[in-house]
């Protein structure tokens, strides 16, 4: 988290430093400007301040999803928590409550702002100092924004992950136990190429993206046939999503950081990337039910994605050191390919993981 935290507050830095060096060129030039050009002076000016926004939707979603986490325990919706749980989760809401409007009193700051802002620069006089003292105030808002995010995921969304997290653990089948032809859960990683090249790409990049299976249904990533079995945990889970949440995989250098694309609530992966999503109903506190009851709802309606697949859940892994498959999974019908019984049977063979033929 302490990485995650300094790795991003450099992001920012970096942006409202480009920011001001563009803005100190524009406005190196306010005393020539000819009374017929300040209408655009100040465009050219307020398209540079907002080339940060405040406006961040993944944020405002994920901060209505988090509320619904938490009310979905406290009013006994989802059930086999334990006392102590429950009270904690109260605290957090508790909490949750200042962060909640903190967020849209920073927009709503430079609302204000923005709405004097044609006025003090229709004057020529003193119009470089107008500029930099609004850009401070600036400056100061989208640190103390970030700063608040920060505070949110350390008090609201880890504890909370804490508790949601711990249910999944304990809910998912371990290979163990599973027996053919009984009830169980996994969360499963399917794999659309052939055994060789699933291993080379095993622990090849960040991120590994999951699906949850159970008895009820077995959407995976373009109807893959088999795959690897993951254990989910506090640390290693960083996206939760009833639907394919398509998460990127983004790598990006100094010089290509971009203001117009950055948000709060991407998720630093190392030094020079970091990860994005797009789908709204996504976060790291979704109950493993609700994740369940929609698919259940997708599959009986038949719903299909963009690419004409049966939609499957996502949850996303940060590939780290500790997290690895425990076993190796095979959906068995009577049109599973031969090809997939072999590569599934190779998989668990050379990694000596078990075999659980679905």
């Amino acid at each position: 988290m302490y990485f995650n935290t300094m790795f991003q507050r450099t992001v920012i830095d970096s942006l409202l430093y480009e920011r001001r060096k563009k803005i100190d060129m524009i406005a190196a030039c306010s005393n020539n400007i000819q009374p017929n050009d300040i209408d655009n002076f100040i465009d050219a000016i307020t398209n540079c301040i907002n080339s940060i926004q405040l406006d961040d939707l993944p944020l405002d979603t994920l901060l209505e999803q988090t509320e619904t986490n938490i009310n979905l325990i406290l009013d006994g919706t989802f059930r086999g928590f334990t006392n102590d749980d429950v009270n904690a989760v109260q605290k957090i809401k508790e909490s949750f409550q200042y962060f909640k409007k903190r967020f849209p009193d920073y927009k709503k700051d430079r609302a204000e702002r923005e709405r004097d802002l044609k006025n003090k620069f229709s004057s020529k006089h003193d119009l470089a100092r107008k500029i930099i003292n609004h850009l401070n105030w600036d400056d100061q808002d989208f640190i103390s924004r970030y700063k608040t995010y920060i505070n949110f995921k350390y008090d609201i969304e880890e504890p909370l992950a804490a508790i949601t997290l711990r249910k999944w653990e304990n809910q998912l089948t371990k290979p163990s136990d599973y027996r053919r032809g009984c009830k169980f859960k996994f969360l499963v990683h399917a794999i659309g190429t052939d055994a060789n090249d699933a291993l080379k790409q095993a622990k090849s990049r960040p991120i590994i993206s999951t699906s949850l299976i159970t008895d009820e249904f077995q959407g995976t990533y373009r109807k893959s046939e088999f795959g690897f079995v993951y254990q989910p945990n506090l640390k290693n889970v960083l996206l939760i999503c009833s639907s394919d949440c398509y998460v990127n995989d983004f790598y990006f250098c100094e010089d290509r950081i971009n203001a117009e694309f950055f948000s709060l609530t991407s998720i630093p992966l190392g030094p020079n990337k970091y990860l994005e999503y797009n789908s709204i109903k996504t976060c790291k506190t979704m109950h493993i039910e609700e994740i369940e009851n929609d698919s259940k709802e997708y599959q009986n309606s038949g719903i299909e994605n963009i690419s004409g697949h049966e939609l499957y859940n996502e949850i996303v892994l940060l590939n780290d050191p500790s997290t690895n498959p425990i076993a190796v999974f095979l959906l068995e019908t009577e049109d599973t390919r031969e090809w997939s019984v072999g590569q599934a049977e190779e998989l668990a063979t050379r990694l000596k993981l078990p075999l659980l033929r679905i």
